[in-house]
């Protein structure tokens, strides 16, 4: 029988006398003790998934507009005529805000997507405030000016 060499591995036996293995790259919880707990409270520091951040929110109202602005544009140089007056006023605004509301239904299907896929990423809170904030107020906007236009027409406003 072979016996079998009791002597630990070079790797250790430098470590044993202070020194470091040579061509080695040194594991950061191995050579500071202190490292796995930083990371692990760094861990704890980051943001709640849940919690909706402000650039990526402001980058849906700002998609939105800009939905918005190229509708109302689309209808201002394709369908609107040269002389501007109460049907087709409505039908300017009618366009600007359908911009936003097919902007914010977009989005509301994309949270109802990621709520689909990972329910804990999408609280019940930010599923309402998206509806109501994107696709609610958008066309409570439209009604509100809608029954305006209709007031006008009754009243024979020119």
């Amino acid at each position: 029988m072979v016996a079998q060499c009791r002597r630990a591995p070079a790797g250790e036996r430098l470590l044993e006398r202070g020194r470091r293995p040579p061509y080695t790259r040194p594991v950061p919880s191995n050579f500071r003790p202190g490292a796995a707990a930083a990371n692990k409270a760094a861990a704890q520091r980051r943001a709640d998934p849940t919690q909706p951040r402000p650039v990526p929110m402001l980058l849906r109202y700002i998609s939105c507009g800009l939905l918005s602005l190229a509708g109302g544009a689309a209808w201002r140089f394709t369908l609107s005529p040269n002389a501007v007056g109460i049907v087709t006023a409505f039908a300017g605004i009618f366009f600007l805000l359908l911009g936003f509301l097919v902007g914010g239904l977009y989005w509301y299907a994309h949270d109802l997507r990621v709520r689909k896929r990972t329910p804990e990423l999408m609280p019940d809170e930010r599923l309402v405030f998206s509806f109501v904030v994107f696709v609610i107020m958008p066309f409570t906007v439209l009604a509100l000016i809608g029954v305006i236009w209709l007031l006008s027409l009754l009243i024979g406003v020119h």
